[in-house]
């Protein structure tokens, strides 16, 4: 049976200093606590350090207390968590595998993962079954879920499709970074807004200049096929010899003009779409960060 741990979030953001202590704190007391094996303490006092700040090392500590618990979900929603925050690890290829084997698992008994992170939230209600602040994390049947979340500035709902084997995350507000200072913190209206990852998160610079790029590539790529189109047109006039040898040569001459500029529009077309394609890669949020 899942363990649920019920973990108020602090109502605002701390400072640099309040930060690094509270964070140590709370770290320190769930370790204390998981020498004693009370995983239940210890997942609470865990979290409570999360507020402070995200870190590799919490994210991994909670991802297997969960596991221990037999909480898979929980577990796979740290984990991803931990190899977002620190993928090059030396502990990163064994996090990935226990990512795979809990999706493995969940695949084979025909679920999906539901990952809904929203901080500022006061209530979460996913498909009508109401859960506390903070991550919430379930397998479940593939399908679409609607997904309620109780903000300061109103009630924002949405809905979740879920695939079988696969993670859906839901984002309902953009995340700010553990330590942000008060000029760049988002207005309670905006927050309240949510966004999914089917919806997208807010456009960064690199999620819009990578929509330009695949646009331009796109229209770019278009307008060398059709000049390729007319070239070839022309190349076949050319050697029509049913019509004048000057009218021929005319063809030519403008097929030769019209290769060139569709072979350069298309080879930039298609390196234009595929560098957007990259760069709107990198630009996707992980579970629990925007960028």
């Amino acid at each position: 049976m899942p363990t649920l741990v019920v973990v108020a979030l602090l109502a605002g953001l701390p400072g640099e200093a309040e930060g690094e202590a509270g964070y140590a704190d709370f770290f320190a007391r769930g370790e204390a606590m998981a020498v004693k094996n009370d995983d239940a303490a210890a997942i609470a006092l865990w979290r409570e350090a999360e507020t402070y700040k995200g870190t590799p090392q919490s994210a991994e500590r909670l991802a297997r207390a969960y596991e221990k618990l037999g909480d898979g979900a929980f577990a796979t929603l740290y984990y991803r968590l931990a190899l977002a925050r620190a993928p090059e690890s030396a502990e990163a290829p064994a996090l990935a595998q226990r990512v795979g084997t809990w999706l493995g698992q969940a695949g084979g008994e025909g679920k999906g993962l539901i990952e809904v992170v929203a901080p500022r939230a006061s209530k979460l209600v996913v498909q009508g079954r109401e859960f506390p602040p903070g991550p919430v994390a379930l397998f479940v049947a593939p399908g679409e879920y609607e997904v309620q979340g109780t903000f300061p500035a109103g009630v924002k709902t949405t809905r979740l499709r879920v695939k079988r084997g696969q993670v859906a995350s839901l984002f309902f507000e953009p995340l700010q970074p553990p330590l942000v200072a008060a000029d760049q913190a988002l207005s309670e209206a905006a927050i309240s807004k949510g966004v999914t990852r089917d919806e997208g998160p807010p456009s960064s610079a690199l999620r819009v200049a990578a929509i330009v790029a695949m646009s331009l590539g796109v229209v770019a790529a278009g307008g060398g096929i059709a000049l390729g189109v007319n070239s070839a047109q022309d190349a076949a006039q050319a050697q029509n010899t049913m019509i004048p040898r000057a009218q021929r040569q005319q063809f030519a001459t403008s097929a030769n003009a019209k290769a060139v500029p569709a072979n350069t529009l298309m080879i930039a077309g298609a390196a234009a779409v595929v560098a957007g394609g990259v760069m709107f890669f990198f630009s996707l949020p992980e579970p629990g960060v925007k960028r």
